[in-house]
């Protein structure tokens, strides 16, 4: 049963990760894939995509925001879970 559970934890939270990044506006999504994802550096996606450091951190920290929300009540889970 807790391995099940484990699994059924990923699942939905792969779910809900991946349908909070599809409705985060383009811009703000493909630049957390390519911090999170292709591990760029805030310095690389800045330079790629012609913004100022500020402004890829800002992109970042709205996607984390949006994920926290979204995740809220996994998180006491993931403790659980994974500890």
């Amino acid at each position: 049963p807790y391995r099940r559970q484990r699994q059924m934890c990923i699942r939905d939270s792969n779910r809900i990760i991946h349908k909070t990044l599809k409705n985060l506006p383009e811009q703000t999504h493909r630049i957390f894939e390519m911090s999170r994802f292709e591990n760029k550096t805030v310095k690389e996606i800045a330079d790629e995509t012609n913004l100022t450091i500020k402004g890829v951190e800002y992109h970042i920290t709205k996607a984390l925001k949006a994920l926290r929300i979204n995740l809220k009540d996994y998180l006491p889970l993931f403790y659980f879970l994974f500890s």
